[in-house]
């Protein structure tokens, strides 16, 4: 067996970096960024010199809940990234590599099957429960059985707790991936005495009888830095120190999480003279920015556009020749001029910051003779077309911005579409009910491994079966033997090849149409230190922001 063990000088003394730091995340959207923490904004601490007693994170909020086994959005990774711990963590900004958090070390079966962690000694729940294999075994359990959108990256996988510190993860089929997977946001370690008492199961038809959603968006139930003191939804969200966190103690005594439209985002942060972070400012609104801010960024995130597949739902857009006609139609480098600055073009569906990104010389051009032309050869040219996508402000772009221009393209080459702004809720109900005819959205990597996406946006992948592409559809068997050729991959640069090889594809045969890629940004000010973008799911790690 190949054995796992931390690597830094404070893992070795029993910590990561991330806990010595000891800060806790929080994430959260509205669009009022005025009165709420108004009063929390006022970050204390005496002429002595004492830490401030609040930090203030701005963002635009993107859940639905913060309960581990069913959040999939931003804002609730960011969230449950400071309220929960998991076996494997990443280090600042640095996603190169997992390295332990609640496991202390972690070994691989040679034939890489067989994945054992086993659990850092002297860890509890905020209650005081001591955390056991037991704990990691029901909820990832948990996770599985209750089907949502974070379940599918564990397929193929089993879990057993063979004694109280030992948890071992058994795969199919040989598993690299296994130690990033138990870094996700989604792999975080519930209280499973307190779970089971709110209502949680673990069982397989966890999906039908768990009713523990409601108490895990208002109490929580992990071991991380932080606890849940509120949750506003379209508000705020407000955490405060874990008194029995097995870490370092923190050095804010509250994190309020505010849902603020970025040009608030903006005017907050360049008056502030406090602690305060803004996680939306990029492209054209980090002009003008005060020189004593501090800028962390990371091309990570990208744009696409999704069809129904479906003739039943849309005519149209289940149409190749249609498909084709759109993809032509569209101004690649004109929507990448919308994002401002860290926006360019994109050749396929990997931000340029993961191994297996299509060089960006690939990405596709305007033709709106071949559009024209497609268009015509599908026979449903004057068919309109309901396009949704939320109406909101997105790392500081206004989406209606890039729908607008989306449309405005289109419709030189004789496609009509019909902008549809849904609130978030809404947006994410129809997009999750298999019924959309065509959205837009933000696509950003769930875990810092490119290999997700090719699950994600599979024939029955998470984002698949939103536009009901299943294996009976046109394309889906290219797709799958583009996938299978990629799940094969034995080694680093034979992986790259063949993420590259199943975009080709995809451009090809999928329902799924790149438009372009940004950078996600953190902006601090000069109160706050280590404040660092990163390419994990929860973007910011505030377990390691202190003050300065």
């Amino acid at each position: 067996m190949s054995s796992h063990s931390p690597q830094s000088p404070l893992q070795r003394n029993g910590l990561t970096r991330r806990s010595a730091l000891a800060l806790g995340a929080a994430a959260g959207v509205s669009f009022t960024a005025a009165c709420t923490a108004g009063s929390a904004g006022q970050s204390s601490g005496d002429a002595g010199g004492d830490a401030p007693a609040t930090l203030l994170v701005n963002t635009t909020f993107v859940y639905s809940t913060l309960d581990p086994g069913r959040a999939y959005e931003q804002t609730g990774y960011f969230a449950l990234h400071g309220l929960y711990d998991a076996l494997m963590t990443f280090e600042g900004d640095d996603v190169s590599a997992p390295v332990p958090h609640l496991a202390q070390d972690y070994a691989t079966s040679d034939d890489g099957l067989v994945h054992t962690f086993t659990l850092r000694e002297g860890v509890t729940f905020s209650d005081g429960t001591p955390v056991t294999s037991a704990d990691v075994l029901f909820s990832l359990n948990r996770l599985v059985n209750l089907k949502g959108s974070g379940a599918g990256f564990f397929t193929g996988l089993t879990f057993s707790a063979p004694d109280a510190q030992t948890f071992v993860v058994t795969s199919q089929a040989p598993a690299t991936n296994v130690s990033t997977l138990m870094a996700m946001p989604a792999s975080s370690v519930v209280n499973s005495a307190a779970a089971r008492a709110a209502g949680a199961s673990d069982a397989t038809d966890a999906d039908a009888v768990d009713t523990a959603q409601t108490a895990f968006d208002t109490a929580s139930m992990g071991s991380g830095p932080y606890v849940l003191e509120s949750n506003d939804p379209g508000n705020e969200i407000v955490l405060v120190p874990n008194e029995n966190y097995w870490g370092e103690a923190n050095g804010f005594e509250r994190i309020v999480v505010r849902n603020t439209d970025t040009q608030n985002q903006k005017l907050s942060i360049s008056r502030s003279t406090t602690a305060e972070v803004s996680m939306d400012l990029t492209g054209s609104l980090l002009d003008g920015l005060p020189d004593t801010l501090t800028i962390s960024s990371t091309p990570d995130t990208y744009y696409m556009l999704y069809l129904s597949t479906d003739p039943a739902v849309s005519p149209a857009t289940s149409n190749p020749q249609w498909r084709a006609a759109l993809a032509a139609a569209i101004d690649y480098d004109g929507v990448a001029a919308l994002f401002g600055e860290g926006g360019q073009k994109i050749a396929g569906y990997i931000a340029q910051t993961y191994p297996g990104a299509l060089p960006v010389d690939e990405a596709p051009s305007q033709d709106l003779a071949a559009a024209r032309a497609a268009l015509a050869d599908s026979g449903v040219g004057d068919t309109p077309v309901r396009f949704i996508y939320p109406a909101i402000t997105y790392r500081g772009v206004d989406l209606a911005t890039i729908t607008t221009k989306v449309q405005n393209d289109a419709a030189q080459a004789g496609i009509v579409l019909e902008l549809t702004p849904l609130a978030m809720p809404a947006f994410l109900e129809e997009q999750r009910s298999g019924n959309v005819v065509m959205g837009f959205t933000p696509q950003a990597l769930s875990y810092p491994r490119p290999e997700s996406l090719v699950n994600q946006l599979s024939p029955d992948g998470t984002n698949g079966k939103r536009v009901r592409w299943d294996a009976t559809r046109v394309g889906a068997d290219e797709a799958l033997a583009a996938i299978g050729a990629v799940n094969a991959a034995t080694d680093e640069t034979a992986r790259e090849e063949a993420l590259q090889n199943w975009q080709r594809v995809m451009l090809e045969v999928s329902p799924f149409l790149p438009l372009a890629q940004n950078s996600g940004t953190v902006v601090s000010t000069p109160a706050v230190a280590d404040a660092e973008y990163t390419a994990a799911g929860w973007l910011l790690d505030l377990e390691r922001v202190a003050p300065a």
